[in-house]
């Protein structure tokens, strides 16, 4: 079975994930908010969705990662540029990645600098767009386009919200 679920939260993904396989459907494969679910016994995995160390879209020690994940029993199940889809069998106990506050701290710091450096990205590759709209404003073509780009840096600036909000949230549990 495919589903379509592309968020820009990795808890709500996370979660979303996690509600499915307590439905009995197992995720195998992800690529650009398509999901491949086959069956299995209802909650038989837990997932958790990762962003490995980097810079932009290039991770760091991908190999020395996936190596330490499997000698801890996890598995791998897919990377998409830096995210990472994990999953644990349940009847080995509860799992998480990030157990004490300040890793999940740096969790969403290096989630959001990412969504900041796509934004930027993003803004820069905009400007012909922008230029476009200015140069002919009665083109449906020029209008679409901008209004493309500004849905687009409108869910980044969501997702870096997001981020700085959990930041800030985990920063007043952990006083």
């Amino acid at each position: 079975m495919i589903r379509w679920k592309f968020t820009f939260d990795k808890d709500e993904e996370q979660e979303w994930l996690n509600d499915y396989c307590q439905q009995g459907w197992a995720m195998v494969s992800f690529f650009i908010g398509m999901v491949t679910f086959v069956p299995c016994r209802p909650g038989e995995f837990i997932y958790q969705i990762d962003l490995l160390p980097g810079r932009g879209l290039c991770a760091g020690d991908y190999e020395g990662y996936v190596e330490f994940m499997h000698d801890t029993g996890v598995e791998v199940l897919q990377r998409w540029g830096r995210w990472v889809y994990l999953r644990r069998r349940a009847e080995e106990g509860p799992f998480e990645i990030y157990t004490d506050i300040d890793s999940q701290i740096a969790l969403y710091q290096r989630i959001r600098s990412m969504f900041l450096w796509a934004l930027g990205l993003i803004a820069c590759c905009s400007i012909n767009g922008w230029n476009l709209l200015f140069q002919y404003p009665e083109s449906m073509a020029a209008r679409g386009l901008a209004g493309f780009y500004l849905v687009v840096i409108a869910l980044f600036l969501r997702a870096i919200w997001r981020c700085a909000w959990k930041v800030k949230e985990l920063e007043r549990r952990r006083q």
